[in-house]
């Protein structure tokens, strides 16, 4: 009897320790839920708060490149995956109508080719970016001079071509027309301003390119020195008014008979020069007798009346003998005051 009532009890004992165990398990383990629940919780507002931050970043930097004031381009497997505004306000298209586009087919056909090389080059790893300017075709139809930033970068383990586009239109028609006016000046440095024809400076820059040539190319060329004959008396009788409209009437004579390549000048005063490249002696006294008939039977007005005018011819010719420019000179200056001892209004070539 005793021992059945110590077996019970020590039975209930047992009981109560394993219900305690349990609770204490229970309560540990439902602590540890709480506590993960927390972090996980504190985790997804971290990451909703990391993932506002990015989309508020991008935001901006999409409103930053769409404000940009520079075009901004991304080119994939040979078609355009992205523009900006500022790119689709400098060729005047809609983004819609660009994506997926060839980009040359907004180039101006003249710059395709080097565009195309371009874009090879970048492609290829030759150059990894490259600046250059070309012209584009305006969705109006009008040309845009743009300046162009090109990069390569890695989308998705491919190479992509990224590029940034500066509207220079008006930059470039400035520079045009200071380069423009630079010829101009240039040209007008080159000219006698009664004549129209080419100055001594212009002369003395032929010449020296004649015999300048590079071995193999330097060609012969024939010298004339042409002087209107008793021109002092024009002057002196008839004024020199009278004097100019007598020397432009020479030079339109000169213009009319000579070839486009043939150097005209005005040497000074009454005096002027003739380069005839490609020509001898003999070509250079032919022509000259040429330029002396035309001259004598040009009439000339002046106050009313009409004058005939003359004048007397010197020939020298280059045969890639080592002469000099002065020693040409000298040479034609000796013919030509051999022409005036003669009686004037002849031709006379070198000795």
């Amino acid at each position: 009897m005793v021992k059945v009532l110590m077996d019970r009890a020590e039975r209930s004992a047992n009981a109560q320790g394993s219900d305690f165990s349990i609770f204490q398990t229970t309560v540990t383990l439902e602590e540890l839920v709480r506590q993960r629940t927390a972090e996980l919780d504190a985790a997804l507002r971290r990451n909703e708060a990391m993932t506002r931050a990015l989309a508020d970043s991008e935001s901006q930097f999409r409103s930053l490149v769409n404000q940009s004031l520079v075009g901004i381009t991304i080119v994939e497997n040979g078609v355009i995956s992205y523009v900006n505004d500022a790119f689709c306000r400098i060729l005047g298209y809609s983004s819609r109508e660009l994506l997926g586009c060839d980009p040359l087919i907004f180039v101006c056909p003249e710059d395709r080719e080097s565009m195309q090389e371009s874009i090879r080059k970048r492609i290829s790893g030759e150059i990894e970016s490259e600046r250059h300017t070309m012209r584009g075709r305006h969705k109006s139809g009008h040309e845009v001079d743009v300046e162009i930033h090109g990069n390569v970068m890695d989308l998705n383990g491919k190479r992509a071509l990224i590029s940034l586009f500066v509207d220079v239109t008006e930059r470039m028609k400035v520079e045009r027309e200071v380069r423009k006016l630079q010829e101009e000046l240039l040209e007008q440095s080159r000219r006698d301003s009664l004549t129209g024809l080419h100055n001594r400076r212009y002369f003395e820059q032929s010449i020296a390119g004649l015999l300048a040539a590079p071995t193999g190319e330097v060609r012969p060329f024939a010298l004339i020195i042409a002087d209107v004959d008793h021109f002092k008396g024009v002057n002196d009788r008839h004024g020199h008014l009278a004097g100019d409209a007598v020397l432009e009437q020479f030079a339109s004579v000169l213009k009319r008979a000579l070839r486009p390549d043939d150097v005209i000048c005005r040497f000074g005063g009454e005096e002027f020069v003739i380069l005839l490249p490609g020509a001898d002696r003999d070509v250079g006294i032919c022509v000259a007798e040429g330029l002396r008939a035309r001259l004598q039977a040009t009439l000339i007005a002046v106050d009313g009346a009409q004058l005939t005018i003359t004048a007397s011819f010197g020939v020298c010719a280059f045969s890639m003998d080592g002469a000099t420019r002065d020693d040409l000179l000298k040479r034609a200056d000796a013919a030509l005051y051999r022409a005036k001892a003669a009686g004037r209004n002849r031709v006379e070539g070198d000795a």
